[in-house]
């Protein structure tokens, strides 16, 4: 795969937490990396002013929001893989969806800042990840970037879930860790060695349905797989201490290998420790 990488940029310190990621795989990778700044008057704005658009001074506007973009360009330490920030006009969300894809995956930082001039996540950050059609990757604000060493993919055997182990397995250096994590909850209200003593038939069924699945994607098991019996969130948690990325699908399935997703997607994004990767299923 070779990507054109897609950042969105805000001024915020996240988003630039969010191109060093983006510019350190890069340049592991010999790709290129896209800032997009995107920019938009908010309604109430535009209320107030009585719609006139000559009250809203959109040219001071933009020309802050490429000052900023252009700023954490220059703070790079290596800047010949980025392409010139792209300076567009339309709600940030809207832009970003539009611009990334499977090959274009978008990297943006945890929480943005809100006022006129730049208003990027926070809210606007569940909405990509729910709607691109590419892998998004969420950096928090105060993440040091560093090699890929360890990459953890939460797997529930859903399709969801081999496409963000394919991806995982893609863009992984060739030294880095993958592990892939499986929670089985089989009755969330019992302690798991009450669950591995009283229903091991069922844990051993999903073991090889799951296994079944990751055997498709990863036949040469490049990764290794640690089974837990615990709800997905558990299992993720005591996981991602010490990793460097976490992949993810933005849904799972039902049963015995329970939701990886959904409400999990939304924790891992607001509360991880490291960058998460959502990765939707090609279409």
């Amino acid at each position: 795969m070779n990507s054109t990488w897609i950042v969105g940029l805000d001024g915020s310190d996240g988003s630039v937490s969010a191109l060093r990621w983006a510019v350190d795989l890069a340049v592991q990778r010999g790709e290129r990396v896209t800032p997009i700044a995107a920019w938009h008057v908010p309604l109430p704005i535009w209320l107030m002013s009585g719609r006139r658009a000559v009250d809203v001074d959109r040219a001071g506007i933009r020309a802050g929001v490429a000052f900023h973009a252009e700023e954490a360009v220059r703070g790079l330490d290596d800047a010949t893989c980025v392409d010139e920030p792209q300076v567009l006009e339309g709600h940030p969300a809207s832009i970003l969806v539009e611009l990334a894809g499977p090959e274009s995956p978008l990297v943006v930082g945890r929480r943005g800042i809100s006022d006129v001039k730049h208003r990027l996540l926070g809210s606007v950050s569940q909405y990509l990840v729910t709607h691109a059609t590419g892998p998004v990757v969420v950096v928090p604000d105060d993440w040091t970037t560093s090699p890929l060493r360890r990459i953890v993919v939460g797997f529930d055997g859903s399709e969801y879930a081999a496409a963000g182990l394919r991806w995982a397995l893609e863009i992984a250096p060739t030294d880095a860790e993958i592990e892939i994590v499986v929670g089985i909850d089989v009755i969330p209200w019992l302690g798991p060695e009450e669950v591995v003593e009283r229903h091991p038939d069922a844990i051993a069924h999903a073991r090889e349905r799951i296994d079944a699945v990751a055997d498709e994607v990863d036949p040469d098991r490049r990764a290794t797989r640690s089974f837990v019996v615990q709800g997905p969130r558990h299992a993720l948690g005591e996981a991602m201490h010490d990793a460097d990325l976490v992949v993810v699908g933005p849904r799972g399935v039902g049963g015995l290998a329970r939701a990886l997703l959904g409400s999990v997607t939304g924790w891992l994004l607001h509360e991880a420790p490291c960058p998460i990767a959502v990765v939707p299923v090609a279409d």
